[in-house]
């Protein structure tokens, strides 16, 4: 259900922000993208892009982009968008990333009420739903626009963020979910995008995190909010664990900076001495450099107490040297026994088919064989969910080429629930159900995420053989939300604020 999303108001033509703003998106989505533009009419383009990036569909039509305003989506939901729909309430067209869990419900409701569907269609108990089509219908019953976009909110259950492109009012709508959005501006522009990182090589600046789904307008000359929804906040800190790009600020905290604190919290009272840390490519690398990086800090520390303490004369030189040396072997470089190919492969996490994402994870990771054989690896990654790619990547990339140990560190807590919007995955297909197959399973999670409680070593373990660690850690569900809420530069994000269903079963 991922998917970015951008759009651009400009006094002149926006093509250019408006395709490599798009294309900033590349690491939310593998299947469809598309763009709108207004110069007079509505023109839109759409293209599947599951067997190419984004910039080589849509290159073809660089030259022949023109409009002072236009939106962008890249999606991981395969149906054509933008669509546009000629309404009571004026011609727009719509672009929208997440999911809806009550789209059944929802198209049979609209075809009662008089909706007319062009792509959507529910034949033999086979269903065809276009979620676009159906959140745009959703908001043609309103009175007006903004009116529309907040009684769709009131008819969904699911997460979606949307941008509209009114032609009859000449400006952009949007609304951010779960998934929040963000407004930049420069001199005689505005935009908007799922994450920060389009902003800086563009021009933008921050202008507004979008409080969730607070409901906003804008064109060229400046930016409305139309319904407030009051500071309100609902986010998925696993945008800034894993899925967001790193150097996007989500509420003002870097995604970079999240994933740096949660390895520096792995590397707390961790005592195993290892000859390197490796960091999964991509997202568990800046997980593996904060795991590095507070580990130099705790060694630095604590040498400077032991040499206080020596020159006060309540240590002698070979007892300093004995606390040097061992504080220190406690510090293992970060290198690179995998690498990953950068050029042929993308993100394993993205595609919606497993076999495929199975596939990527196969052979986007290349083994170093002569950096492998006979040493301790401390192996950083952001996550396990299902478990089968690491468990694959040690078995076939790693444990072949005879190292001495792997310790896994984890930086972010067991998930013993799937997403609430992913329908796809069950209970059953999760690390942490496998490990409690051949267990006397206790009927209460939560006794599974606390990692004091007796259930969650024995789960912890029994992902550990699973998966083939030597020793294995993970981080916990209070250390995660502190490397969020506690980051620098958040802008009023609370604990409260964060969805942390995946881990506790609270929504």
């Amino acid at each position: 259900m991922l998917g970015g999303l951008f759009g651009v108001a400009s006094e002149e033509n926006c093509a250019r922000d408006l395709f490599f703003g798009t294309d900033y998106n590349t690491h939310l989505g593998t299947e469809v993208g598309g763009l709108a533009l207004l110069d007079g009419d509505l023109t839109i383009f759409s293209h599947d892009i599951s067997n190419s990036q984004f910039k080589s569909e849509f290159s073809q039509y660089y030259e022949k982009l023109k409009g002072t305003s236009g939106i962008g989506v890249i999606s991981d939901v395969n149906e054509e968008q933008p669509i546009k729909f000629e309404t009571k309430i004026g011609n727009f067209a719509l672009c929208t990333i997440g999911l809806l869990k009550n789209s059944k419900e929802l198209y049979s409701e609209l075809v009662e009420t008089g909706a007319t569907f062009k792509r959507s269609s529910q034949k033999a108990n086979t269903n065809i739903l276009s979620q676009t089509e159906i959140v745009g219908e959703l908001i043609c019953k309103g009175n007006s626009i903004a009116d529309g976009i907040e009684k769709m909110y009131q008819k969904i259950e699911g997460s979606i963020s949307l941008l509209l492109l009114s032609e009859n009012d000449r400006a952009i709508y949007a609304a951010g979910d779960t998934f929040p959005l963000v407004v930049g501006s420069k001199e005689q522009s505005y935009a908007i995008a799922s994450e920060t990182t389009c902003f800086p090589n563009l021009g933008y600046e921050v202008a507004k995190f979008l409080d969730y789904r607070e409901i906003v307008s804008f064109t060229e000359n400046g930016l409305k909010t139309r319904i407030p929804t009051g500071g309100k906040k609902k986010f998925c800190p696993f945008l800034h664990v894993y899925s967001g790009f790193p150097a996007s600020d989500f509420y003002g905290i870097n995604s970079e900076i999240v994933r740096e604190r949660c390895g520096g919290f792995l590397a707390e009272d961790d005592e195993v001495k290892a000859d390197m840390v490796l960091g999964v490519a991509d997202s568990g690398l800046p997980h593996s450099v904060g795991y590095v990086k507070r580990k130099i800090e705790i060694a630095k520390e604590k040498v400077k107490t032991y040499i206080s303490e020596f020159n006060q004369g309540k240590i002698d030189l070979k007892e300093l040297e004995k606390r040097v040396n061992r504080v220190m072997d406690l510090v293992a470089p970060l290198r690179r026994p995998l690498i990953k190919y950068t050029p042929g492969w993308g993100r394993s996490y993205i595609p919606p088919v497993q076999s495929k994402r199975e596939l990527i994870a196969k052979y986007k990771q290349v083994p170093n064989p002569q950096i492998i054989t006979g040493k301790s690896i401390i192996l950083v990654d952001d996550s396990i969910r299902r478990g089968t790619q690491l468990q694959n990547l040690l078995r076939d990339k790693i444990w072949p080429f005879k190292p001495k140990e792997i310790h896994g560190r984890i930086a972010s807590p067991p998930q013993i629930h799937p997403c609430i919007y992913d329908l796809t995955t069950k209970n059953s297909d999760l690390a942490t159900h496998k490990s409690l197959e051949e267990t006397e399973k206790d009927s209460d999670l939560a006794h599974y995420l606390d990692s004091s409680n007796p259930n969650y070593k024995i789960m912890e373990e029994e992902i550990r053989k699973r998966i083939g660690f030597t020793t294995l850690r993970f981080l916990t569900l209070e250390e995660m939300v502190k490397a969020v809420i506690e980051a620098p530069n958040n802008k009023n994000l609370k604990r409260e604020d964060l969805c942390t269903y995946c881990w506790t079963g609270n929504f």
